[in-house]
């Protein structure tokens, strides 16, 4: 390429970042040549950038004869990389990432300087997945924060990653992140290519790539499973899923994603067995009390008053006996309210949201609203239990999506009883069993029954029981553990050969 032509990228990268003041173009001379050093004020190390000045500056002009730029800049910054003096698209993308290009005018050569400033926050506990044992980490805004955090746990050089570029303005780093040799192939293939059909302006949260390539967009249910824990997308990768991290956002996403996924916590893998299996069962119990109370309850009083026992049926009509409003009335005025009072909670200033909501919510509007006659006191423990069982249920996405699946459940409780409660079971599990998450059925390994995935469904089998990954999600090496993890004492002359030594 010509002086003349470089002068014209020169040219053009000033034209490009017009007006853009926080865009520097510094000029610099090695050897003769006169280039530029082009950085984002705002968001570069400048004790990084004054590094590289005077390691140009230091360079003695005896030790420049008969070297070109190339070897000078190599042999001084052998982590400089090298870019295609035609391609402006990669330069204006270096400058806008945080590193520094030199580009000089006589010469058809391109460097790129690493000085990004990290001004991401520390990395913390998660917020949304606690748990009393286990790592205590949790992802961050920094996407190379969060791929360090996984090398840190995953140690192979089977773990890949493979970059790309989402957002025509933001132009948003995004990786795909697998353990080849036990991801399915299919499956990674048809992450990359529904990514690649993506085309928006910007992305600036995971939300926005999970909404554009979930199957059936118009369920409910997520998909895909979003989490701010390095050990559960770690272990998700050791299950063959894949992972997807996205710049600028703590939340991974990792699929395919199973129903029962939902409903386990990391910590179930740190508690033992037994422990770990009773509190599965307690969040099954969770989860249909979350779902089908406020419905029953609804049901009993409304529809089937037969079914109750004399004395607590006279004891609930003593109670309503004052009530202006029909009790599916009184469930949708509360529910309506707890939705209110949460929503101002997250929304209000931290130091003032915790004790204003309280007195709002259990003083004013709960006790009072019952003693004034509007509500009954049997409907407001109903669905005071019901909020808090719905915080049960460890995945915050699928904790929202129950809660509010509740409510048509509820109304077709209060016209048709146990019958609608049967109908809207039934047509959400058939909703479940149809649903795909990247060719993998929703429902497995409960349906289609695969007996081996069941050691971590319905319990949590010990670790030396768990010998194969989740089937139908790692295809190319199922297989995870040996044969010979069971515990077993040391026979005899194991323990003589020990104490001899």
């Amino acid at each position: 390429m010509s002086t003349a032509e470089i002068g014209t990228k020169i040219s053009y990268l000033k034209d490009t970042f017009e007006a853009c003041g926080d865009i520097v173009f510094k000029p610099v001379e090695i050897n003769n040549n006169t280039g530029f050093l082009i950085f984002l004020s705002e968001m570069i190390d400048h004790k990084a950038l004054f590094e590289i000045e005077q390691g140009f500056f230091s360079y003695k002009y005896e030790q420049m004869q008969g070297k070109d730029i190339r070897s000078i800049v190599r042999e001084r910054y052998p982590f400089s990389s090298v870019l295609e003096s035609d391609d402006t698209k990669s330069m204006i993308n270096e400058i806008l990432s945080g590193r520094t290009v030199l580009l000089f005018k006589e010469l058809d050569i391109v460097f790129s300087f690493v000085t990004t400033n990290s001004t991401s926050r520390r990395i913390d506990e998660p917020r949304t997945e606690r748990t009393v044992r286990g790592p205590q980490e949790a992802f961050i805004e920094s996407i190379d924060t969060n791929l360090m955090l996984i090398r840190r746990k995953v140690r192979t050089p089977s773990l890949k990653v493979e970059y790309l570029t989402l957002g025509k303005q933001t132009n948003t780093k995004i990786a795909v992140v697998f353990l080849k040799g036990i991801a399915n192939d299919d499956i990674v293939k048809e992450v990359h290519q529904r990514l690649n059909r993506i085309e928006i302006d910007g992305v600036l949260e995971s939300q926005y790539i999970e909404s554009m390539i979930k199957d059936s967009p118009k369920s409910p249910f997520p998909t895909v499973y979003s989490t701010e824990r390095p050990d559960k997308v770690s272990a998700d990768l050791l299950e063959g899923k894949v992972a997807i991290f996205i710049d600028g956002t703590p939340f991974v996403l990792t699929a395919p994603a199973l129903f029962v996924e939902f409903l386990h916590s990391s910590e179930d893998y740190y508690d033992g067995s037994l422990v770990a299996t009773t509190i599965r069962w307690i969040r099954f119990l969770g989860l249909f009390v979350t779902l089908i109370l406020p419905s029953f309850y609804v049901a009993m009083v409304s529809v089937h008053q037969d079914l109750l026992q004399t004395p607590l049926l006279l004891r609930l009509a003593a109670n309503r006996e004052a009530l202006p409003y029909p009790v599916l009335v009184e469930g949708i005025f509360l529910i309506l309210t707890y939705e209110l009072i949460r929503e101002a909670g997250l929304r209000m200033p931290k130091p003032l949201g915790g004790a204003i909501v309280t007195i709002l919510g259990l003083v004013l509007i709960g006790q009072a609203t019952v003693q004034a006659g509007i509500i009954g006191p049997v409907m407001a423990i109903v669905v005071s239990v019901t909020a808090l069982t719905s915080f049960i249920l460890p995945n915050y996405a699928f904790h929202q999506i129950i809660r509010y699946c509740g409510i048509p459940i509820l109304l077709l409780a209060g016209f048709f009883g146990f019958m609608g409660i049967l109908v809207a079971l039934m047509f959400g599990l058939a909703h479940l069993v149809n649903l795909r998450s990247f060719g993998v059925p929703y429902s497995s390994p409960v349906s289609p029954a695969q007996r081996e995935g069941w050691k971590d469904v319905f319990i949590r089998a010990p670790w030396w029981a768990i010998e194969t990954r989740t089937p139908g999600v790692a295809v190319e090496n199922v297989r995870r553990a040996g044969f010979n993890n069971y515990p077993q004492k040391p026979n005899n002359n194991d323990e003589q050969g020990g104490s001899h030594k």
